[in-house]
């Protein structure tokens, strides 16, 4: 009897075990997404390194992603808002229809340096900033640098940002504050796309265009400055390619796993960028004096201020950025000024 018993007690304990490595093994299953990829170099370059070894690391967050590549941004939203695909990777500007606040990093020279823009990520992934990657269904799980953007002309002689003033500049079609942007700047706006700005500045078709470093090289950019052209030292924003997904289907703690991933690689993202500003040669450069700076500065808060009169901008990010201006550097003039961002 005894025996029978404990042979009994045997093959429960056995059973309860079986069922346990069986329940491990199916929760240890990753869960299979979908990911619209924008690489806006296409495959095989340093985008596409950086999506597989995110796709890599988020085996170990219970995902297993599908990339899908994309070489155009505004059909990678299509597609997410459409539900084909369950996250995607977009610049800031087409990530605000998504989530106001984090789309709000882009305003202009609301981080001039990118140890600015690591505080800035630093405080975003913090879980206690996770309630403002939210909306909706829809959440930022990462925030990825993409590299000042800067102003390429075909006129060196600007000293100033007013110099600006009734210049022909690129805008993108599907971006219509950066049409705005351009006109507050007294610039006249010239419609484009993705596909051909870069190609209509080295053509003279405009005088002015904007993009990270990267593209000089990648676009020919020399072809549109040489030889009385520069780019305007002072960068005018922050680019950064934002990842957003729908959160009813993703892993738990997954989304919050993946905004500490993209902090932790910073450095790594930013190397490759610095390279590629590195490459350009010094004596495009174009250094804005002391009274150049001032009206810069002016200038581009008068544009954010705007912008969030207009609900463009989030005014609780650009509170935050002014924050971290202010702590980095105290004596700036916006720090006492009554109607800070």
């Amino acid at each position: 009897m005894r025996k029978t018993i404990m042979k009994t007690v045997s093959g429960c304990i056995a059973g309860l075990g079986a069922g346990l490595l069986m329940s491990a093994a199916y929760a240890a299953e990753p869960l299979p997404l979908k990911m619209c990829a924008f690489m806006f170099m296409g495959e095989g370059g340093p985008e596409h390194q950086a999506l597989l070894d995110y796709q890599a690391a988020a085996l170990q967050w219970g995902a297993k992603l599908e990339l899908k590549s994309y070489v155009h941004d505004k059909i990678v939203v299509e597609e997410l808002k459409s539900g084909t695909c369950d996250i995607a990777n977009m610049p800031s500007l087409q990530a605000r229809a998504f989530n106001k606040f984090t789309g709000t990093l882009d305003a202009p020279a609301a981080m001039p340096t990118y140890d600015h823009l690591r505080t800035v990520l630093q405080t975003l992934a913090k879980p206690s900033a996770a309630k403002y990657m939210r909306n909706g269904d829809f959440e930022i799980v990462g925030i990825q640098p993409a590299g000042a953007v800067f102003i390429f002309t075909n006129d060196n002689t600007m000293k100033s940002i007013s110099d600006l003033a009734g210049k022909r500049m690129a805008v993108l079609d599907t971006m219509p504050e950066m049409r705005q942007l351009v006109v507050d700047l007294g610039m006249t706006p010239v419609s484009s796309t993705l596909t051909n700005i870069f190609q209509k500045f080295n053509n003279n078709a405009i005088d002015i265009t904007g993009g990270p470093a990267i593209v000089y090289e990648m676009m020919e950019l020399e072809k549109g400055l040489r030889p009385n052209g520069g780019i305007l030292e002072n960068p005018v924003m922050q680019g950064n390619i934002q990842f957003v997904a729908r959160s009813s289907k993703l892993p738990e703690n997954f989304a919050q796993k993946s905004r500490e991933y993209f902090v932790k690689n910073f450095d790594a993202t930013l190397k490759f960028v610095r390279e590629a500003e590195n490459n350009i040669p010094e004596d495009l450069w174009i250094p804005l004096d002391s009274k150049g700076q001032e009206e810069y500065q002016t200038q581009t808060r008068q544009i954010r201020l705007s912008f969030r009169d207009q609900d463009v901008y989030d005014p609780k990010m650009l509170t935050l950025l002014r924050k971290i201006r202010c702590k980095k550097d105290p004596t700036l003039a916006e720090c006492t000024d009554p109607n800070a961002e």
